[in-house]
């Protein structure tokens, strides 16, 4: 077998950056922006994950994305999943999925988010961020970020999308954090009975949407047909699975980061404050700040050179994504948090065929998050240390404890009213 080369030297003795753990502090910046600069592909030998190659510029980051089909996500796209986990899924679900299959996939949930639906959520999602927000002012209580705020908005426009009943979701929502988050020291066995739960509920609303169709993304799955051919059961299941999954993998990260960089740039909350024409551009430099995907893998279909790397056939190639997001060469002051950073090509959401189906929908999420931000708090101080996720592949805070001070004007409901 060929020796691979560069060899990964970014890291110090004993450090191993497929361990979730090493991502629970901040020394990964230090190590990416080390790599990028001696070498921005490399090969790490991993005690946890085995050998793959490492890039972490933005340029190669780009170079392997959209190349889809020398490097491709059918035989995994996350580093450490489990190889029979990603057998059961590969060219069912859209995340490992390649080619025409892919295609037919994206095509079946697509609809569900192109900018004319998306939008018809704007309204009903505004508000309710605004009342959620409300709310927690009226406590005039620290709370924490992530639980109370950060999960609550994507989740109710998933549970939205998919028709869920109102009296299912809290226990859905125990199920998915359980199910899809193991920072919280939750056993492979309750991951693994969450999931299954998870799989039968949406048997169940695959089943009843059968019979009664409604207005929901299960039933247009249901009812797909896409160059002759509806979807089987299994891939309606798991791409109902898929996108909980992916509903939970930005924007939670995405909202409790910017509450972060918000807190410790307070000059660029007034900012943003002062002016709403720099939402937009506010929205994309919170993506590339926060890049909640730690990273996308894929596998060589063929031998490739990327950079000076010689890739042999069934590498495995690890995309960096809040490295290449923070690269020099591509964003000039990468180290400051720039509510008016224009242009902003971050990678966020990938690039290529894979790029995020639900991009638009996310930005859809910060945009109402900011709006009502905005319009409510003054400012935002962090109330104790923040925690950062035990992961690999979410790239954020597991707790984030903050106090706001409220607007002047703004009108808070009266938390000791009756009825």
């Amino acid at each position: 077998m060929t020796e691979r080369s560069p060899r990964w030297t970014a890291t110090g003795p004993g450090e191993d950056i497929a361990d979730p753990r090493f991502y629970t502090g901040t020394r990964h910046f230090e190590v990416w922006q080390r790599a990028r600069r001696d070498h921005p592909i490399a090969w790490v030998e991993s005690g946890l994950a085995g050998g793959f190659w490492s890039v972490t510029s933005h340029a190669l980051g780009n170079e392997v994305l959209r190349q889809p089909g020398t490097f491709w996500s059918t035989e995994g796209m996350r580093l450490g999943a489990s190889p029979a986990a990603v057998r059961a899924a590969a060219g069912r679900m859209l995340v490992v999925s390649d080619g025409a299959t892919h295609r037919m996939l994206r095509a079946a949930l697509s609809t569900w988010f192109t900018g004319r639906a998306v939008a018809t959520l704007h309204p009903e999602l505004e508000r309710t961020v605004d009342d959620l927000l409300r709310g927690i002012l009226a406590r005039g209580t620290q709370f924490d970020v992530v639980e109370d705020l950060a999960v609550r908005v994507p989740m109710w426009v998933l549970f939205e999308m998919m028709g869920v009943p109102e009296a299912d979701r809290d226990e859905l929502m125990r199920l998915t954090a359980t199910g899809f988050d193991a920072s919280d020291g939750s056993s492979e066995a309750a991951q693994s009975t969450a999931h299954t739960a998870i799989f039968a509920y949406f048997v169940d609303l695959m089943y009843q949407r059968r019979a009664r169709p409604g207005p929901d993304m299960v039933t247009s799955l249901v009812q797909a047909e896409v160059d002759g051919r509806k979807l089987t059961d299994e891939e309606i299941i798991l791409n109902c699975d898929g996108l909980l999954n992916g509903g939970l993998e930005t924007t939670p990260h995405a909202i409790s980061g910017a509450m972060l960089a918000f807190a410790e740039h307070p000059d660029a909350w007034q900012r943003l404050r002062d002016d709403d024409g720099l939402t937009d551009t506010a929205v994309d430099e919170i993506l590339r700040w926060t890049s909640p995907p730690m990273q996308a893998m894929r596998t060589a279909t063929a031998d490739a050179a990327i950079g000076p790397a010689q890739i042999q056939r069934g590498d495995q190639v690890v995309v960096w994504l809040p490295s290449c997001n923070r690269d020099e060469a591509a964003f000039p002051a990468a180290d400051e948090f720039r509510v008016d950073r224009r242009p902003n090509p971050h990678i966020c959401f990938g690039a290529g065929p894979h790029y995020c189906i639900g991009g638009l929908l996310a930005r859809l999420e910060l945009k109402c998050f900011l709006a009502a931000l905005r319009g409510l708090v003054a400012s935002i101080e962090v109330t104790a240390a923040p925690v950062r996720q035990q992961s690999n592949f979410l790239h954020g805070l597991a707790r984030l404890e903050v106090q706001l001070k409220p607007a002047a004007g703004a009108i808070l409901p009266d938390t000791n009213a009756n009825g």
